[in-house]
């Protein structure tokens, strides 16, 4: 029969009052030796350590229900609020990791107190005010982001300047470089982005003519229709900087239209390659051309001073010669005669007969080699 007058309660099935589950024989709470086992429907001991030494720890040695162990007021540093304690302590936990933030080497932050612009920081370790009174919102700054417009959309068809329509598909590149104008001047800034960028782009083609966008004007269209944004942008204040725009696509719609402008372009193409060639062809033979006149002129010139400077010696020769035949008339005739036989007879064959040495005596002439020597020279 069980012993029913234990200090410790009944530990048989009699009619005792039932010890608290998961205690041992003291009514202290201490465990017996073999606490470490579970019992079918029991938590396991180490679980159940945790959860009952955060209990002490908030609420007091009595664990969420009120009194200590020997019936007295809980003694927990929260023992004042119960389990709103354990709210309060976790919200002031998270207001106090709320004020360090990190903003990412490509991104700025915009730090807004109770919704309101209060400043602009950059990258690194920041501290604020706990939330809710200053919120942070960050984006990419320094990254050049991209927004495609046409495709298979309407907005790719365009009405040009001589009335025709005209494919078109472009890439804008773009990115942040006022982030505070970025988040409050303008709503929805990429929407507005894409919105600006299709009337730049619709503007510029309504003032030219589809032979020049799909042939030779590609690229300034693109930098008129960058220009053209960017003042547009900064009206708004949209906080927005345009780096470039790319004309993907510049056709005539499909059909007929586009064989024939096809056509064109390439009678173009061919027209410049005819130009280029012509221009080397040009840069080639004018040169040789000019060299050669160069060189003719040369050559009068130089025949020119020849003949100038030999009449003008055979002047002078002539005035000495008429000087000296005034003072000697006879000999200068002699003088000119035997000049003017010297130069007649240089290079002639002249034999020489004594007229008185020969007489009665029929002279040899050796006719065969005065003709070699006359064939030779």
């Amino acid at each position: 029969m069980a012993d029913n007058k234990s200090p410790w309660g009944n530990a048989g099935k009699g009619g005792g009052k039932k010890r608290p589950t998961g205690t041992g024989q003291s009514p202290w709470g201490q465990g017996t030796p073999d606490r470490n086992k579970p019992r079918p429907g029991e938590t396991s001991p180490d679980l159940e350590n945790v959860i009952q030494g955060f209990k002490t720890r908030a609420f007091g040695n009595g664990g969420g229900g009120g009194r200590g162990p020997r019936g007295g007021r809980p003694n927990g540093p929260l023992q004042k609020f119960g389990p709103f304690g354990i709210v309060i302590a976790v919200g002031l936990a998270a207001m106090l990791l709320s004020t360090v933030y990190t903003v990412d080497q490509q991104e700025e932050g915009v730090v807004l107190r109770f919704g309101k612009y209060a400043r602009t920081v950059g990258p690194g370790l920041n501290f604020k005010m706990p939330t809710p009174f200053e919120t942070v919102e960050k984006a990419k700054t320094r990254v050049v982001q991209k927004t495609t417009i046409g495709g298979n959309d309407n907005t790719s068809l365009m009405l040009t300047g001589d009335e025709n329509i005209v494919d078109i598909d472009f890439t804008v590149l773009w990115r942040i470089n006022e982030l505070k104008n970025y988040i409050f001047e303008v709503d929805e800034p990429r929407v507005a982005l894409k919105a600006v960028a299709e009337s730049a782009m619709r503007e510029i083609v309504g003032r030219s003519e589809l032979e020049n966008i799909i042939t030779t004007e590609r690229l300034n269209t693109t930098i008129a229709v960058r220009d053209l944004m960017q003042r547009t942008l900064d009206e708004y204040g949209a906080g927005i900087e345009v780096v470039e725009v790319q004309l993907q696509k510049a056709d005539a719609p499909d059909g007929r239209v586009v064989d024939a402008f096809r056509d064109v372009v390439d009678a173009t193409q061919e027209k410049e390659t005819l130009i280029n060639e012509a221009t080397a062809y040009q840069n080639t033979v004018v040169p040789k051309a000019r060299g050669e006149a160069a060189q003719i002129l040369q050559d009068a010139e130089a025949y020119k001073g020849r003949v100038t400077a030999e009449a003008k010696g055979e002047a002078e020769r002539f005035t000495l010669v008429l000087g000296e035949y005034k003072a000697a008339p006879r000999v200068t005739r002699q003088r000119m005669y035997l000049e003017t036989m010297e130069d007649v007879y240089q290079n002639a064959d002249k034999m020489l007969l004594d007229t008185e040495a020969s007489s009665g005596v029929v002279p040899y002439l050796p006719l065969n080699e005065l003709g070699k020597k006359k064939g030779a020279n």
